[in-house]
């Protein structure tokens, strides 16, 4: 008889209408949890969400679509690379090298201006606007339009390269078009050789290039100059960098005859002092 009495409980629970009740609650739940997955899995980019009235609307992103839309927003960055004085025989002029852009991370629109001022007056000065596209890691195209202010106003078109090349070289290449068949090419390139944390050891080239001679601005045909420059510089913070170095410039051909003609030196070797700062 005691045997009995487990098992006849056993039984009567199982026959229970409640169980049967509580089982089937439970098993339409799985139904709906596995429907839901279903759903969501051949949903990509939306999913139903309850919206205040009880219907569900699936054009409401979801937290992680409003992340990805924030993830690529409009930056800005401004950088004085050189503002120097320069221990040049005869003048002790002032040069400025500094770029600015403003977009994300595929477009931009950058400025670019460099130039020289000598006793109170510019002796060089250009600008450059430029629309940029990211074309691989690190590698940027650009065009855009340059005008130069000295030593006499012209415009250039512009095309070029600029970014990372192995082994951590700063490249900027720019192919300039201007009026009367006038063509010129620049190349640019750096690299930082971090001392410590702090002080950074930087060589510099630049190379110019012009289709064809100009004797008002004093320049050849072909391989115009060349500039070889050493730069130390200390970070006091990031944003702020004075520097010194020594630079080497020989200029060639047609442009070293008009130089020479002047009453210059068409090669020379100079000290600098400057400051980098960017924000």
């Amino acid at each position: 008889m005691k045997t009995r009495i487990p098992f006849l409980m056993v039984i009567s629970l199982l026959t229970s209408p409640v169980v049967f009740a509580e089982m089937d609650h439970s098993e339409h739940q799985n139904m709906k949890m596995d429907q839901s997955t279903m759903k969501m899995g051949h949903s990509k980019h939306k999913t139903a969400i309850p919206v205040s009235d009880g219907s569900l609307d699936e054009d409401i992103p979801l937290p992680f679509e409003v992340a990805r839309m924030e993830d690529d927003p409009v930056l800005t960055k401004f950088m004085l690379e050189q503002l120097e004085v320069q221990n040049v025989s005869g003048s002790n002029p002032i040069t400025w090298e500094a770029e600015a852009w403003i977009g994300k991370d595929l477009n931009k629109l950058w400025f670019k201006t460099e130039g020289e001022r000598v006793d109170s007056a510019f002796e060089e000065a250009e600008l450059q606007m430029l629309y940029s596209r990211a074309i691989a890691p690190f590698w940027d195209l650009q065009a855009g339009f340059r005008k130069d202010f000295e030593p006499i106003d012209r415009e250039w078109l512009v095309a070029g390269i600029k970014g990372l090349a192995p082994y951590f070289f700063e490249t900027d290449i720019a192919f300039f078009i201007g009026k009367n068949g006038r063509t010129a090419a620049r190349l640019q390139g750096e690299y930082e050789l971090l001392l410590t944390q702090k002080t950074i050891l930087t060589p510099e080239i630049e190379i110019n290039l012009y289709g064809k001679g100009d004797q008002v601005t004093g320049v050849g045909s072909g391989l115009s100059d060349l500039r070889i420059g050493l730069r130390l510089r200390h970070e006091f913070v990031r944003e702020f960098a004075p520097y010194i170095g020594v630079e080497w410039r020989k200029e060639f051909g047609g442009t070293a005859d008009f130089t020479r003609a002047q009453g210059r030196k068409a090669e020379e070797t100079y000290f600098i002092a400057g400051v980098r700062i960017w924000f």
